[in-house]
């Protein structure tokens, strides 16, 4: 009974902090947050653990400013030769449960469902817009996607936190919303692409959020790819951030911060991790507290 009255306060706390809006993206608040630094990408990857590494940021100067085109300039040597390809969640049993979930998640995460689902003519129109292409994508064109979303994108508050767009529409109002329909767009062209996304709520005493997060895989060699390909495209980033979801097989899944936060004032995968109590939503309808 305790237990049950706990899960339904916490919920009705998630579910108030989210309807009170996201933090803007062109927050200030300095978080104390950990992150991955350059020189340590390799060295943690093969250290690592499902925890959130712990390596302090030199210097946190804001979230807000947009990546500027001449800073991107230098990333024109990156071609797809050199982007790793992201690979595909592999299927385990333990994700197959029986477990009910109290209904405030459930709504949540069948809300999350359907508006990363709907739409799919717009949203592969909209990839091929970003990306130029219609199949084949690697990391690349997951940074493309990233970059142009966020340049597009427009803060929105939205006042009913339970109502959740769909991610073709908030795309056809010119990319206005709140963190909600921003994790909703980002992970719909993600998914038309083949990849694979979780949606993370998370809440602290100020703020309600949600942010997406890309798989990267399970595999030290290709994920390790993948993270120097980020650090080197987006020269500026101070630190990479990822976190790790252990199995029961002992094998860790790597999933990329894929939230509009970032360092040094700019915007890139792999940016600063939101504070706060989480709550993790996949789109197979697998929910962790």
């Amino acid at each position: 009974m305790i237990r049950t009255n706990f899960l339904k306060l916490l919920s009705f706390i998630i579910l108030f902090a989210l309807a009170s809006g996201c933090i803007y993206p062109d927050a200030t608040d300095k978080i104390p947050v950990a992150g991955l630094n350059s020189e340590d990408l390799i060295k943690d990857l093969q250290n690592s653990t499902p925890n959130r590494t712990d390596n302090p940021l030199p210097d946190e100067t804001g979230l807000g400013e947009q990546n500027k085109t001449e800073e991107n300039k230098s990333t024109a040597y990156l071609t797809d030769s050199r982007s790793p390809k992201i690979p595909e969640v592999p299927t385990y049993h333990e994700e197959k449960t029986n477990v009910v979930y109290p209904r405030e998640y459930r709504l949540l995460s069948i809300n999350f469902q359907r508006g990363i689902g709907s739409g799919n003519e717009k949203i592969e129109s909209e990839v091929f817009n970003i990306t130029g292409k219609t199949s084949g994508y690697n990391i690349k064109d997951a940074c493309d996607v990233f970059d142009y979303v966020n340049q597009h994108w427009e803060y929105r508050y939205e006042k009913n936190g339970e109502f959740f767009f769909d991610a073709s529409q908030t795309i056809n109002e010119g990319y206005k919303g709140d963190c909600d329909d921003y994790s909703i767009v980002m992970s719909a062209l993600l998914k038309n692409m083949g990849f694979n996304t979780r949606v993370v709520t998370a809440t602290n005493e100020s703020y309600g959020h949600a942010y997406p997060e890309l798989y990267i895989g399970d595999n030290n060699e290709n994920t390790s790819e993948i993270l120097r390909y980020l650090q080197s495209r987006y020269y500026y980033a101070e630190n990479i951030w990822y976190s790790g979801r252990e199995l029961k097989d002992g094998k860790i899944q790597y999933w990329l911060n894929f939230d509009w936060s970032g360092s040094n004032g700019y915007r890139h995968p792999g940016g600063i991790y939101f504070k706060g109590a989480e709550i993790i939503y996949y789109p197979n309808g697998l929910i962790e507290l």
